[in-house]
């Protein structure tokens, strides 16, 4: 984070970190997502998701104690078996918590969302994490109205905002595939929108354009290049490369700087001229099924922008 007279650089990631990073007794994977983030030095402000089993040990501790940032009391998904969870984390010292943060529309959502108001140098700023539904659009059409509130000034919270989230859902720029067959049919339920007839059309993206109604921006417009894909390589049997994890921002005091996906080699997306970008060398595409992504934006004192 860098101090300027009139506005604060903030660094934000979002990470699904596949089933804690954890393999049965093993916790490789674990570790070396953890050696990822603390390599982070500029990271301000993550949300993780699938800690599985982070509650037992001191596995949330771990994290922070590597990158000196401070947990949040974490969330855990409504649906399952309560191994679930997902935590934010702050950088105490540049963010200043206002109030305890609160799980956002406890029991709402499949999996679950944060909210934390933080005083960044004088000016308010509102953090939102979540992660929405893998089931269907219907699902996370029944989750984002919670999240879609906040896309304008709501209440007495602050007008500007992060949401941090794995969407479960492709983004409004992903091309759809020329032959169907590359996603798995068992799988179309999840990603593609159901037509009248009971067959299926293209990507469903209804849930994240209700949050652009509502006030949200994706931070790609403000980007010119293109950010890579962030799952996709995992699994041979779906090997279509998808958004599906987004940070979207709102208020007339943000201004975005870069937006990035963390770690992903150029023979994964070689038709998207990205830069090199940090975890190239950590080989993140062999530490979870989602790859981070990691938005800088710039929390003006003033507003910059008019209101909606």
């Amino acid at each position: 984070m860098t101090k300027q007279t009139d506005a604060t650089e903030l660094d934000l990631v979002g990470w699904n970190i596949l089933n804690g990073g954890i393999d049965g007794d093993q916790e490789y994977r674990r570790e070396r997502q953890i050696d990822f983030l603390a390599s982070l030095q500029d990271l301000d402000l993550l949300w993780i998701m699938e800690a599985t089993d982070w509650d037992r040990g001191d596995r949330f501790a771990d994290l922070a104690d590597a990158t000196g940032l401070t947990a949040l009391p974490y969330v855990t998904s409504s649906n399952g078996d309560g191994r679930n969870h997902s935590c934010m984390y702050y950088r105490a010292d540049r963010l200043r918590l206002v109030s305890p943060s609160s799980v956002l529309a406890r029991g709402a959502l499949h999996h679950g969302a944060m909210r934390a108001e933080f005083e960044v140098n004088g000016v308010r700023l509102l953090a939102l994490g979540a992660h929405l539904t893998y089931s269907s659009p219907a699902g996370r059409l029944l989750e984002v109205p919670h999240l879609a509130d906040y896309g304008q000034k709501f209440g007495d919270w602050p007008e500007d905002c992060v949401l941090i989230q794995d969407g479960n859902s492709p983004d409004l720029h992903d091309p759809e595939p020329a032959d169907w067959s590359a996603v798995p049919q068992n799988l179309w339920h999840r990603y593609r929108k159901r037509l009248g007839d009971g067959s299926y059309g293209g990507w469903d993206t209804d849930a994240l354009q209700m949050l652009l109604n509502a006030g949200w921006r994706d931070p790609q417009d403000d980007v010119p290049m293109r950010r890579p894909p962030t799952v996709g390589y995992w699994y041979e049997n779906e090997q279509v490369p998808l958004h599906l994890d987004q940070v979207l921002v709102t208020g007339r005091r943000i201004e975005v700087v870069d937006y990035r996906t963390l770690g992903a080699p150029r023979s994964f997306a070689p038709d998207i001229p990205a830069p090199d970008t940090p975890g190239t060398e950590f080989g993140l595409t062999d530490l979870s099924d989602h790859l981070p992504a990691h938005l800088r934006i710039r929390l003006h004192r003033n507003p910059i922008r008019t209101a909606a």
